[in-house]
């Protein structure tokens, strides 16, 4: 039982390898109960055992073994620092400590790196959340992710209110999930959770939020190896992290660092090669502990690696292969836009709108009507699922489809994309949400990235504004990155709606103070524009490589 400055203790199991020690010690902070990592350890944790790591688990505050009551994130701050002390203190430990883990087991490794201890030499945060409770979970946006309000509930209060946690809690479509208003969804279920509802008493981001914040950089002198999938569910994690870290970290030894592994995975990594009925080749599974075990071997035991790279690896989804470069976004990636059109009716993926590398000038707008008792329903598995068929909720009049000519020649797009949408709505507030899809020759299409922009955070998350109705607005909705080949026969759709259901609160659209306590609904009459005065575009980053380029990118 490590104590906590505060007085708390919090339960740490140690497991020791074969050996005098000292030892280097790699460090799990987990919510989930340590004894998953204790009882069976890993092939990782294993590797780093037979050479030559110490591993210890810990229960985090108010978790299974651990006194004090939990909250997500708020005490990992000082609980971080307070173990890192306190195992650089014991006898068996010789002072150089890493961290290991994947979801939010990394985003508490970058809670301990803020904390400033001289002892965390390095870490391994797969699947970490962003910098900013507001950049993906629990909000993005300005929406709430709905299934955490879910994940509150099967957490319970100290232990697990699930028998199969794990297995049930992304994979299960709930009809509570449309409980008005969303707050009361714990109450439909006959459950409550105290951190929950507190969360959602803040529907702005103020100092409530502030507190889970952990993007000062300059704060941070700690390398890290990011590791993360593109269609992991906290993917906006590393594309954050990664580059405000080699940017801005403290010391010229943190920022020069950071590595970067970016796979054709979903939130469950690096386990095979076929997801959703898509094959990414032989390639797409990867010696993934080998490289954790060499970094650390780095960082904690100075062992210098075998040879000098590139410390960005990303997987080109469609090429199947791994690029390598020194940093990202990639050098090489030029800004292209794809321009929306049509002719009126964009409605459904039987709809008429386009998309297109030069404006098409003036075109009429789309329109449909959103009704929050009637949303976009779209279930995905949000830890397994990877490129799902998005064809059966893009059928729907509220959904608009813009997609490009069958394309003629291979495109590699390969960096972030984000949406310059101007929209106009009936009602004083609204969502966007916008998905980006890969139309293969048989017609399915294979879903690749998101985002949504709750209307009234348009210019701000700290002070929203509502709309003045059916005036059209200018929107910039970040939709994360991707990495993909679009190859010849495969054409390009952005979907455009109002709602997704249930993976994100449903908007009432009536500017409710707090629309996480609303009940009552308005229905919106959405308008999207695309004339020369208000042009709608995509951005996305397009990558032409030389076949030089190719053959070093891929050898590396």
């Amino acid at each position: 039982m490590v104590p906590m400055r505060d007085g708390v203790e919090l339960a740490l199991d140690v497991l020791l390898p074969d050996g005098e020690g000292p030892f280097p010690t790699v460090l799990i902070r987990t919510c989930y109960d340590k004894n998953r990592h204790i009882d069976t350890p890993r092939p990782v944790l294993q590797a780093l055992l037979g050479t030559g790591y110490a591993i210890a688990a810990q229960d985090v505050r108010g978790r299974f073994n651990s006194d004090g009551r939990w909250g997500m994130y708020f005490a990992e701050f000082d609980d971080g620092f307070d173990t890192l002390e306190w195992l650089a203190g014991q006898p068996w430990c010789d002072g150089n400590i890493g961290m290991y883990g994947v979801s939010y087991e990394a985003s508490v490794q970058w809670f301990a790196a803020r904390s400033g201890s001289e002892h965390l030499k390095a870490i391994v945060p797969m699947a970490a959340t962003p910098s900013s409770m507001w950049s993906n979970e629990p909000l993005r946006g300005g929406a709430f992710l709905a299934p955490m309000v879910q994940y509150a509930v099967d957490m319970g209060y100290r232990s697990f209110q699930s028998i199969d946690f794990g297995g049930t809690l992304w994979a299960e479509d709930r009809p509570s999930s449309m409980a008005l208003p969303f707050a009361d969804i714990p109450a439909a279920q006959g459950a409550q959770s105290p951190w929950i509802a507190e969360m959602l008493q803040h529907p702005t981001l103020d100092e409530f939020w502030a507190r889970g914040d952990f993007s000062c950089w300059d704060q941070i002198r700690t390398p890290a190896l990011h590791i993360t999938g593109w269609w992991d569910m906290n993917l906006p994690g590393a594309l954050d992290n990664y580059p405000g870290m080699r940017a801005g970290a403290a010391t010229t030894e943190a920022r020069d660092g950071q590595r970067l592994i970016i796979g054709p995975w979903p939130h469950w990594m690096n386990n095979t090669r076929q997801l959703n009925g898509v094959d990414f080749g032989d390639q797409a599974v990867i010696d993934l502990d080998g490289h954790i075990v060499e970094f650390f071997d780095r960082h904690l035991k100075g062992i210098p690696a075998a040879a000098d790279e590139d410390p960005v690896h990303v997987f080109v989804i469609g090429a199947n292969e791994w690029w390598a470069s020194d940093r990202w976004p990639l050098a090489e990636a030029v800004d292209r836009e794809l321009f929306l059109s049509s002719d009126g009716h964009a409605n459904s993926l039987h709809g008429d709108g386009g998309l297109t590398w030069e404006s098409p000038g003036d075109s009429p707008s789309d329109e449909y009507d959103y009704d929050p008792l009637n949303p976009v329903h779209a279930f995905f598995h949000m830890c397994a699922d990877g490129p799902v068929d998005d064809r059966i909720p893009s059928q729907r009049p509220d959904v608009l489809c813009y997609t490009t000519a069958a394309l003629t020649k291979d495109i590699d797009v390969v960096g972030p994309v984000r949406l310059q949408l101007w929209a106009a709505s009936s009602a004083t507030d609204t969502d966007w949400h916008a998905r980006l899809v890969d139309v293969h020759p048989d017609g399915a299409a294979r879903y690749l990235c998101h985002g949504v922009l709750r209307a009234r955070f348009r210019d701000s998350f700290t002070t929203p504004a509502l709309l003045e109705p059916d005036r059209p607005y200018e929107y910039e909705i970040s939709m994360d990155a991707v990495g993909i080949r679009f190859g010849v026969g495969h054409r390009i759709r952005l979907e455009i709606t109002s709602s997704w259901s249930p993976r994100y609160d449903r908007n009432t659209n009536t500017g409710a103070d707090n629309p996480f306590q609303e009940s009552r609904t308005v229905v919106a009459h959405q308008t999207i524009l695309h004339d020369a005065e208000h042009p709608s575009r995509l951005i996305v980053q397009v990558v032409e490589r030389d076949a030089d380029q190719a053959t070093a990118a891929h050898q590396s």
